[in-house]
């Protein structure tokens, strides 16, 4: 568990006392949710286009929507933006698209988030030739001067020398680093904000790579600009850097809660959901992260977001217990669009829970268990209490009974006893399809060679799942285990199959044991497919079965596995007992499968 350092600590109850000298970086008692409105490459649903047309559906769950930097970039993304002011033609739709869809939610109470990337910055031509833009009665430029003089750039032949003072934060290697000590870049950022709220209408901003620079320039551009929502991407998973952070920005911005994303993923990669609880000063179980101690107003919190889901840091649990925990706790809830498709329903309804017992930024928590196997928590709301569990512990808090309950899931349950409203679009009750790959490969210690990227064998598609009996061999003369996991395809080595999807176990080498079902966890293309955990089972011949709907391998004893809907006539294929197929086969012992029926048989001479 957390516990807060005393400077930090002593800092903290300094600013409650003087809260109200801080200005507002997020909204008091705010009971908002937000949606991150897309994913990496996400083109299709983000398009300016398609968000417009979602408005009637998302306006009724989600009173803030983050989108991506709509400036022209030299990156599809926008991460790399070469202009402010004038240009907002990007891959997402064209400029007048953009402010017809920020209209559009305006009208319905909705505010848009602008992804406002002011750490580095992109030239026109090359790599330093920033345009000149005429807004508002101005010509904005930066030119060499604007740029850090640590940045990469001082050493690359035919472009500009930058002059400015050494970078304040953390160097980004691909583009332009920008000096915020600098008055003239400090004018230009400061009226680039001004010009996204009142020119283009958006709410708010989400701050880029805020590590980039130091913490005050984000307080000098939004007192300049006053946005009521600003939050920055502080990637970091301590709580005393996070918390340093805000009160470095006067608190005038929050912060994504980093250390609670952090936490949820320890909690369920380490089945432990213990994890889940910090102590407030020292004392005191409340949630993890940012919420639990001094910063829950100024805490945005999240499960994934478009980089955590692709770099080696999405979340891996279960999905609907983790966006109930962060939507029944302090805080501002951001739910991952992602997320939000796949569990349209279950999350919808956590929303309507949310708005209707009146949960806010700062509500009271009361964790009332914890331990490896629950979180179960008293959160009050402006509007009443309700009562959260997550996990597999079957208990229900006392004064609470079935009738209570008004949300539940595999690993999460709440009740309350304030009547929940809101439409729920999606039947809460039925999952999302699984997601299945077009092709499934077995490999590991098997015969038809050791980690072979080229000759691991193919498994056959039943429905939902793959299927295959094969033979796993010890590792080494030395061992009785052997080990195996799941690739989507094969090729000449690892780069040509980890360019493709992984699937495997949810730790490094977990334990099989036959016939129990084992966690499957999905490892993604060109992101940490390379990163893909195995499974460790005793040396044998087992009827492998993944299960794409349940995410789950299971390992069988191949005899006992049989299906009513086989037909006993079907032609037998065999395997010798080392799991290779034999054609015609000569006396002895063999697995024979018909259909989806296996067994073992001798077979006589």
């Amino acid at each position: 568990m957390k516990t807060v350092r005393k400077p930090l600590l002593a800092a903290a109850l300094a600013a409650a006392a003087a809260s109200s000298a801080w200005a507002a970086g997020w909204p008091a008692d705010y009971q908002g949710v937000m949606l991150q409105g897309f994913s990496w490459d996400s083109y299709s649903d983000t398009k300016w286009t398609n968000l417009e047309q979602k408005a009637d559906e998302y306006s009724r769950y989600f009173k803030l929507i983050w989108v991506p930097n709509s400036a022209k970039s030299t990156g599809g993304m926008g991460y790399i933006p070469v202009y402010w002011f004038t240009n907002h033609n990007s891959a997402f739709g064209s400029e007048q698209e953009l402010r017809s869809m920020i209209a559009a939610y305006r009208q319905k109470g909705v505010g848009i988030i602008a992804d406002v990337v002011v750490n580095h910055r992109g030239g026109a031509t090359n790599w330093t030739d920033f345009p000149a833009e005429t807004w508002d009665g101005k010509t904005w430029q930066l030119g060499p001067d604007a740029i850090c003089s640590t940045d990469e750039v001082r050493n690359a032949a035919g472009q500009a020398k930058p002059t400015g003072a050494p970078d304040t934060g953390d160097d980004f290697d691909g583009a332009r680093d920008l000096d915020h000590t600098n008055p003239v870049v400090q004018e230009n950022v400061k009226n680039y904000c001004r010009c996204l709220l009142q020119d283009f209408g958006y709410a708010g901003f989400r701050y880029d790579m805020v590590k980039g620079y130091a913490p005050q320039y984000t307080k000098i551009y939004n007192e300049y600009s006053a946005p009521e929502y600003s939050v920055g991407e502080y990637w970091d998973g301590s709580y005393d850097a996070c918390a340093t952070w805000i009160d470095g920005t006067g608190r005038q911005s929050a912060a994504f809660d980093f250390p609670l994303k952090y936490q949820l993923n320890k909690a369920w990669s380490s089945g432990n959901l213990g994890e889940l609880v910090w102590k407030a000063n020292g004392v005191t179980n409340q949630p993890a992260g940012l919420v639990h101690f001094g910063y829950p107003r100024y805490a945005v919190t999240f499960v994934d977001n478009h980089d955590t889901y692709r770099d080696g840091s999405r979340f891996t649990g279960d999905i609907p217990a983790a966006n109930a925990f962060i939507l029944c706790s302090p805080g501002t809830p951001c739910v991952f669009l992602p997320h939000y498709k796949d569990y349209k329903g279950q999350i919808q309804r956590l929303i309507n829970v949310r708005y209707s017992v009146g949960l806010h930024n700062l509500s009271p928590v009361n964790v009332l268990s914890t331990g490896k196997d629950i979180y179960m928590a008293e959160v009050t709301g402006a509007n009443g209490k309700l009562v959260v569990r997550i996990g597999s512990r079957n208990v229900t808090p006392d004064g609470y009974t079935d009738a209570d309950v008004v949300a539940s899931g595999d690993q999460y349950r709440i009740w309350t006893k304030v009547p929940v409203t809101g439409e729920v679009t999606e039947d809460p009750d039925t999952p999302p399809a699984p997601e299945i790959p077009s092709a499934l490969y077995l490999i590991g210690n098997i015969p038809q060679g050791h980690w072979s990227t080229s000759s691991a064998p193919a498994m056959t598609r039943e429905g939902d799942t793959y299927t295959i009996t094969a033979t796993i061999e010890p590792a080494a003369a030395t061992e009785t285990n052997g080990y195996f996991t799941f690739i989507t395809s094969t090729g000449a080595d690892w780069n040509a199959v980890n360019g493709t999807d992984r699937y495997g176990a949810a730790s490094k080498d977990a334990p099989i044991t036959q016939g129990t079902p084992a966690k499957l966890v999905k490892f993604q293309a060109n992101v940490n497919a390379s990163a893909a955990n195995s499974w460790k089972i005793a040396a044998g011949t087992y009827r492998f079965t993944v299960d794409f709907r349940a995410m789950t391998v299971t390992a069988s004893d191949p005899a006992s596995v049989s299906s009513p809907e086989t037909d006993p006539s079907a032609a037998p294929v065999y395997y010798n007992l080392q799991g290779v197929r034999v054609e015609n086969p000569a006396p002895g012992l063999y697995i024979v499968v018909r259909g989806s029926l296996v067994t073992k048989e001798w077979i006589k001479g």
